[in-house]
């Protein structure tokens, strides 16, 4: 057993999705298989092949009202406003009680400042340069939204954003692990955020790599691209150390991360998964455990054929035989391909299953692909806990992929 101050563990969770405000609508819908995709109505596409998406609802009142200062900025960062709001209160540090140097914000995005530059433009355009509004150009930043948390509360430990790809969440997360363990920081507020506009949508249509029937079903041989989906999701790690010390509740322990790349082409998935196989192996040595230790992994299947083939062969690589039994499931047939959201998306179910012992189930597949020979969860349980989830992550452009181990926390 590691030391605890160098075992990493989740002491609150917080996220805004295509369900809304909260973690628990998100994990209702979860249990319940219900799917967010629907018509796209903010804006046109109807010279698009797909039409739909999963979309944020447009915020209520009252959390318009707890944005505070906040309220007139940029989707990405009242999503991850409110997201790390309901990160800390489930911590029991709803105003950080840690000293304010000693407290860091990691935020991971693929794409996330793209509906910003996309208002800059359109102002151009419109008119000239110059009535553009200057603090704009600002929020196109990369970290602009880590930025905003820190200064929501004061926050004065390590501030920055990354971006590798749809794989960023995990990285973050690893980097997020190393300084607690170095003892830079007591507490990082960790997560992602990605959105997606109009000239993302046209742009993913004009690839050809969206939905023609309009519907997310990975593994299933029907499957004909992604929809896209979009959201914040944050969670607060502390080293076990320091949770225990404060008597915080623990949610879930981060056993071990993974991150690896296919090193194979740009744009294109290697067939056999080869650099989420190596991300996986990384993830499960680093927590200690085998494949026969894991009750349920977290797919990053999106819909599209390559990508889905190519992280079955994956799972069957490190899994050999146990690939045909471990429950499998992909959360974006029901919430889309949310990009770096995904990542912290799946993070979250997988640590309410190592809470409530059940695996979310896969929707679909109706007509599964041969070459996709996995157990899918059913969401009912087999009667055994879920003590270690596999979480995934994969660019679905060929490129970064991750792995964590979500373990059920022991003493």
């Amino acid at each position: 057993m590691r030391a605890e101050q160098d075992r990493v563990v989740v002491t609150g969770m917080g996220m805004v999705s295509p369900y809304g405000v909260g973690v628990p609508p998100f994990l209702e819908a979860v249990r319940e298989g219900t799917v967010a995709v629907a018509p796209i109505q903010e804006f046109d596409v109807s010279d698009c092949v797909c039409q739909s998406g999963a979309r944020v609802p447009r915020l209520d009142a009252g959390a318009v009202a707890a944005l505070g200062t906040f309220r007139r900025a940029p989707r990405a960062t009242q999503y991850a406003i409110l997201a790390t709001a309901e990160a800390l209160q489930s911590a029991g540090q709803a105003e950080p009680g840690w000293p304010s140097e000693r407290v860091g914000v990691f935020l991971g995005t693929y794409r996330g400042m793209t509906e910003v530059s996309e208002q800059i433009w359109s102002k151009m355009i419109e008119s000239e340069p110059r009535f553009v509004p200057a603090l704009l150009f600002q929020e196109t930043v990369t970290n602009a939204v880590a930025s905003a948390i820190s200064i929501r509360w004061g926050l004065r430990g390590t501030n920055y954003a990354i971006s590798a790809g749809k794989s960023s969440g995990y990285h973050t997360l690893y980097l997020a692990a190393q300084a607690l363990r170095a003892g830079r920081q007591d507490a990082i507020i960790a997560g992602t955020f990605d959105l997606f506009t109009e000239a993302n949508q046209h742009d993913m249509d004009a690839l050809n790599v969206l939905s023609a029937s309009n519907v997310s079903r990975p593994f299933d041989r029907r499957r004909d691209g992604f929809v896209m989906g979009e959201g914040a999701a944050v969670v607060v790690l502390e080293t076990l150390a320091g949770a225990r010390a404060r008597g915080a509740r623990i949610l879930a322990e981060i056993g071990g991360i993974g991150l690896a790349h296919d090193a194979h082409a740009f744009a294109e998935t290697h067939p056999e998964g080869r650099g989420l196989a190596a991300a996986m192996r990384q993830a499960l040595a680093a927590a200690g455990a085998e494949p026969a230790d894991v009750d349920y992994i977290g797919a990053a299947a999106n819909s599209t054929p390559a990508m889905d083939r190519a992280e079955c062969r994956a799972i069957a690589s490190v899994f050999g035989e146990r690939a045909a039994t471990v429950p499998v499931s992909s959360l974006k047939a029901l919430t889309g391909e949310a990009m770096a959201a995904s990542d912290l998306f799946n993070l979250i179910a997988c640590i309410a299953a190592v809470g409530d012992g059940v695996a979310p189930a896969q929707v679909g597949p109706e007509h599964r692909d041969p070459d996709c020979n996995l157990n899918f969860a059913d969401g009912k349980g087999s009667g055994a806990p879920v003590r270690r989830a596999l979480a995934h992550s994969y660019s679905y452009f060929g490129g970064n992929a991750a792995a964590a181990v979500v373990e059920c926390y022991r003493n």
